[in-house]
């Protein structure tokens, strides 16, 4: 019987870092919000989630050049270390941990 697993907030997490570890580029909310694959975040949700990877250091925040948005974001080498080391877990580590796979960058 194969395992049916239900998005947890580790697999959120590592879908926005994989996603802006593949982007490498500032991005706005909706980008990120448009762009994370599997993920139904909402921008407060998903705001919450940048301001503590901030916090770890995991991404930089900016004021954005962009009059319709407010702030930007973009991975900082922390970050891309800490999203390759969450992708290379043991598939049994990932299984029992509830996380999906996801592809490396």
């Amino acid at each position: 019987m194969e395992r049916k697993f239900n998005q947890t907030p580790g697999d959120t997490n590592i879908a926005i870092l994989g996603y802006l570890s593949k982007v490498g580029t500032w991005m706005n909310l909706r980008q990120i919000t448009t762009g994370t694959p599997g993920s139904d975040l909402n921008r407060e949700r998903l705001r919450a989630i940048l301001e503590s990877f901030a916090k770890k250091e995991f991404i930089e925040i900016r004021e954005s050049q962009n009059p319709k948005a407010k702030f930007e974001y973009k991975i900082t080498e922390k970050g891309k270390i800490a999203f390759l080391k969450c992708v290379s877990f043991d598939p049994d580590v990932k299984y029992l941990l509830g996380l999906r796979d996801h592809k490396e960058v």
